[in-house]
């Protein structure tokens, strides 16, 4: 056996603990921006969600960086097993909690994320796998405030600001994917 084939027989989720420690420090954003409420007077609910809404996009794209990863630890996997690459779309589509629609949480948050980091070179509401994903789940051009409601799609809104939340989510799927597809 080679040592390649070791080195993967016991595979560790590194990328866990670098996700937790971004997520953790973008709570305390929250926090920035409730005392922002408190101490400035024009600072109403609605700067509120403007901040939130960045610090959700940010989470997200973190997210699909760490979900990303996984997919090409995995097809590093197979390769060394003899295996053939798969699309990351077909990693995506697969969850451990699937939704009733064709949206998985995992392609959500790739979607938001994409919404996130591309939304401003949009000249109009574009017609492509992003836009038709987050419509699936009910995010259209005109919500205001698209990655808080795919935060709220994800888990319940009284922990909205807990963002641990989503590096359980996508840790639970890495392991379930590993699972499937190693």
């Amino acid at each position: 056996m080679n040592s390649d084939k070791i080195k993967y027989t016991h595979e560790i989720n590194f990328r866990y603990g670098w996700l937790s420690t971004i997520l953790e420090a973008l709570e305390t954003g929250f926090v920035s921006v409730s005392d922002m409420q408190k101490d400035i007077p024009w600072f109403d609910g609605g700067w509120e969600m403007e901040y939130a809404e960045s610090i959700y996009g940010i989470v997200f794209v973190s997210a699909q960086t760490y979900i990303l990863g996984t997919t090409q630890d995995i097809n590093k996997i197979r390769k060394i097993t003899g295996k053939k690459a798969l699309n990351k779309i077909v990693y995506y589509s697969d969850d451990c909690q699937p939704w009733c629609n064709q949206v998985s949480r995992i392609r959500l948050i790739n979607s938001i994320a994409n919404y996130y980091k591309h939304q401003d070179e949009w000249v109009e509401w574009p017609t492509n796998h992003t836009t038709k994903d987050l419509a699936e789940i009910g995010i259209v051009e005109n919500t205001d405030f698209p990655c808080y409601e795919a935060a709220l799609k994800l888990w319940q809104e009284n922990d909205i600001g807990k963002l641990q939340n989503l590096s359980q989510i996508v840790s639970n799927w890495r392991t379930h994917i590993l699972s499937q597809y190693r």
